[in-house]
């Protein structure tokens, strides 16, 4: 999952689809106001070799590489770019992500082959890159002068007043059929709904890639967006993406109710902070086609959720879970462990809320530590990785060790928890008695086997 916020692999996840790359169609749309012509290729997801990437920069010989890059993967994501050098030496290549918030000066000096670095919001810079204005007066940009690195100062968030004045992304440069509910199997896409998270989460990286700030989209320019999904590329699954999507009540209300009005069928999932739900909220997303809400649950020891900064308490989470089981929509419980302070005791913990819990789904996550956020810089100070390693890592692989536990522990754990939850005979079978369809059947099927391949042989060592 390559947008800023999310870093993850898929293949380490229980239940997420691939998610379309929304911020190169983002920046494609905006080129495409100015008539430049733009062609967006996933290679991740279509598992695509390096010789088809050799090929296509050959074939459309564009002026201009753009990649977006994540921190596990970013040394490899580069490598199109001496590709794309080899092939014409003039081509101007540039890479985006969040990893470039504090790492971008390292970057330029180990990669020669890339010529630019957006940090931050990237649509309009890669608009005034295109324009040829001089790279010095580009905001958020990191470049090389004279041999070295030279990086301009940040470019500010885009407001709220202008987030609706942005071109909706160039879906029809995707493959959209490379994303696929995991569910159902047919085509998904996200939907952008706000920016920016007013919470400091030290783990996480939402606030270096859009603000502390939260802003949101119009109703009306979001239901917009869903009608042209819906008739222009036959898409009716979404996930509405926003870190917060339901800190507004009154807005949430004001959307679902437009949905409905517009009679536009589609069904839809989001992620919500655990205190930030309400019998009203969720009677209004029921309607609309709400059909699963995410929580970032994180942890079942209520001084860990303190330590971690999220701002929520145990019995937010249990209130949450029962309200939404009350309405019919099922639950997404995310948890992390491996923070600094993590023991035995408090993973043991979480991983007991997580069954009283009872999510319809879950993943357990192991902390990794973007540059850029809290985290990184507690964890680096207290010698907890190795930064060498960072690319080598991830949410599934962890890199990192806590003050008391070791890294072959932490993967125990993760595997014991995810085992211990799905492999339940009363999850089993009540998961199947709400299975109302053989296609979803079969990829419930495939889900469970993809599991148990992934954690009961692959991983490490084992807490039992």
């Amino acid at each position: 999952m390559r947008d800023d916020r999310c870093q993850a692999p898929v293949e380490g996840m229980t239940a997420q689809p691939n998610r379309a790359p929304l911020d190169l169609a983002y920046m494609a749309a905006m080129l495409e106001q100015l008539q430049i012509q733009c062609k967006i290729a996933d290679y991740a997801a279509s598992k695509a070799e390096w010789e088809q990437v050799e090929r296509d920069i050959a074939l459309f010989m564009p002026d201009i590489l753009l990649v977006s890059v994540t921190t596990p993967t970013v040394q490899n994501d580069l490598a199109a770019c001496r590709i794309a050098k080899k092939i014409n030496s003039s081509i101007v290549t540039v890479a985006k992500g969040a990893h470039f918030s504090s790492k971008d000066d390292e970057i330029i000096l180990q990669n020669p082959e890339l010529d630019l670095v957006i940090r931050g919001e990237s649509e309009h810079a890669i608009v005034e890159i295109a324009e040829k204005k001089d790279f010095s007066e580009i905001l958020g940009l990191a470049y090389r002068a004279d041999g070295r690195p030279a990086r301009n100062a940040d470019r500010p968030y885009i407001e709220v007043e202008h987030l609706d004045t942005l071109p909706f992304p160039a879906r029809h440069l995707l493959n959209n059929s490379l994303y696929l509910a995991p569910d159902t199997g047919e085509p998904i896409t996200m939907i952008n709904t706000g920016r920016g998270c007013p919470h400091q989460c030290i783990y996480c990286a939402v606030t270096i890639a859009s603000g502390y700030k939260l802003k949101v989209r119009s109703p009306k320019n979001i239901v917009d967006e869903i009608s042209e999904c819906v008739e222009r590329h036959n898409i009716r699954n979404f996930f509405f993406r926003a870190d917060t999507f339901t800190w507004d009540e009154k807005w949430v209300m004001d959307l679902c109710r437009m949905i409905i009005e517009r009679n536009l069928s589609i069904r839809w999932g989001c992620n919500s902070r655990v205190d930030t739900i309400s019998e009203k909220r969720l009677e209004w997303m029921k309607k609309a086609g709400c059909w699963v809400i995410g929580f970032g649950i994180e942890s079942g020891n209520q001084e860990m959720l303190d330590k971690m900064k999220k701002r929520a308490k145990l019995e937010d989470a249990e209130r949450a879970i029962a309200l939404c089981k009350k309405y019919g929509i099922k639950t997404y419980g995310l948890f992390l462990i491996g923070l600094p302070w993590e023991t035995r005791q408090t993973v043991e913990q979480t991983i007991d809320f997580a069954k009283k819990l009872n999510p319809s789904f879950l993943d357990f996550n192991i902390a990794y530590p973007l540059p850029g956020t809290e985290y990184y810089r507690l964890a680096k100070e207290m010698n907890l990785f190795d930064d060498k390693n960072l690319s080598k890592g991830d949410y599934a692989r962890p890199i990192v060790r806590t003050l008391s536990m070791s890294t072959e522990e932490l993967i125990g754990y993760r595997k014991k928890a995810l085992l211990g939850f799905y492999l339940r005979p009363s999850y089993i079978i009540n998961t199947l008695k709400d299975i109302r369809s053989p296609r979803i059947f079969l990829n419930y099927v495939r889900s469970g086997l993809r599991l148990i391949r992934n954690h009961a042989f692959n991983f490490g060592t084992d807490t039992d």
